[in-house]
């Protein structure tokens, strides 16, 4: 596609204006888009994924997925990290009329920061609509390989212990063994409490690739806890599913605000030809006429800053900073999904910024940053503390 036609193609699906959660969103680096419509062909190729859609949006993630595709999207810069209002329309997914949803995709990306960058965005987002006391429950579901473990070793222990099931719950763990964990009935208690988790049977990938989660989770302060009963969708989902939800009284579990997983194999299961990493990300919230005033994108404030960051360790300290000059209202640039120096001082010189700031290992380990003029080279370190206060100077 020539860069005309992909001009005249973006006209198509970017969106002209968002509210305020669109703001907070391209702050974070996701672009606001008006979203696909489910067709009749993308409900047809949902079906079969029906028995595990616990959470309702799988013609949805088939839409977005064929989206992508039309709309040649992989050819643009990798990943994509996009915004829109759900349901989407042609969706069988009901809304409250005192509610509203908002949808976060990162497509083009098998990395666990993605999955980082998502719950940082929406632990922000809920935070800024006035929600305290909010904690994340997370679990994995792993890769093909594990999956397959599970299904082994929860079958084996079925086996074992029926005969702590009554002949109905029997059925019920026959039918969708995933429902019926998730559910976590009362009565089931002692037959759940010892049952397999998907944690358990983890391929050695799928371990590290979970732990790097958790290590960004831990880095940005997240209170969380690992619950083994939530599920993404078994029949295309992989790794990561969680849950933000905000804590009530002392009951053991909260109010659900937002949810998320990622789906690296849907692609190829509606018949394209490769697969198309991705994760997802919706929040559910009560409507606030504060969030829901227009903001013009075009009229938003332009960084003149780009994050780059070096290393695993950098990668933790950097959404964290971007979280913080977003709070004292200076945006910057950001690749934190993007491993490469080269891929992210591409990105600093396409978005025109006039400055790089740099964290590395050793910058990470002194909580500072350096912050180089992209013009005459110069450079000058700062503490991370300092750096809104310092960068102000520029503005």
């Amino acid at each position: 596609m020539s860069k005309k036609e992909m001009q005249k193609s973006s006209v198509s699906y970017l969106a002209t204006e968002c509210d305020k959660v669109g703001e907070i969103a391209i702050h974070y680096g996701f672009t606001v888009v008006k979203p696909p419509h489910i067709t009749a062909d993308d409900i047809s190729k949902a079906k079969q994924f029906k028995e595990f859609d616990h959470i309702g949006d799988a013609e949805e993630k088939v839409a977005l997925t064929r989206w992508y595709t039309e709309q040649n999207l992989a050819s643009q810069a990798q990943p994509l990290l996009i915004h829109f209002k759900r349901p989407l329309k042609g969706s069988s997914v009901g809304k409250k009329s005192n509610e509203e949803m908002y949808g976060f995709e990162i497509m083009g990306s098998a990395k666990s920061t993605s999955e980082a960058l998502m719950i940082k965005a929406g632990m922000a987002i809920l935070s800024d609509m006035g929600y305290k006391d909010l904690y994340l429950d997370i679990n994995t579901i792993g890769d093909k390989e594990s999956a397959g473990k599970f299904e082994r070793d929860i079958g084996s222990y079925f086996r074992k212990n029926s005969g702590l099931l009554s002949g109905k719950a029997k059925q019920e763990f026959k039918k969708n063994h995933y429902v019926f964990l998730k559910e976590n009935l009362e009565e089931n208690n002692e037959f759940i409490k010892s049952a397999p988790q998907t944690i358990g049977s983890l391929s050695e990938l799928s371990r590290v690739y979970f732990k790097e989660v958790l290590e960004f989770i831990e880095a940005f302060e997240i209170p969380y806890k690992i619950k083994p009963t939530i599920f993404s969708n078994r029949s295309f989902a992989s790794h990561t599913v969680f849950e933000i939800r905000q804590a009530v009284d002392k009951k053991e579990d909260g109010i659900l605000l937002a949810y998320g997983y990622r789906y690296n194999y849907l692609a190829k299961k509606i018949g394209m030809k490769r697969e198309i990493p991705s994760c997802g990300m919706t929040i559910v919230v009560k409507k606030n006429p504060k969030f829901n005033k227009k903001v013009i994108i075009k009229n938003i404030k332009k960084p003149k800053f780009y994050l780059v960051q070096l290393g695993e360790t950098a990668k933790l300290k950097a959404l964290n900073v971007v979280e913080t000059l977003r709070k004292s209202k200076i945006p910057v640039y950001h690749s934190i999904t993007k491993d490469k120096i080269t891929g992210q001082l591409s990105g600093a010189e396409y978005m025109c910024a006039s400055h790089v700031l740099i964290i590395g290992q050793k910058e990470a380990i002194e909580n500072s940053v350096v912050v180089r003029n992209i013009s005459t080279r110069c450079q000058e370190t700062v503490f991370t503390h300092e750096l809104a206060d310092f960068l102000r100077t520029f503005l």
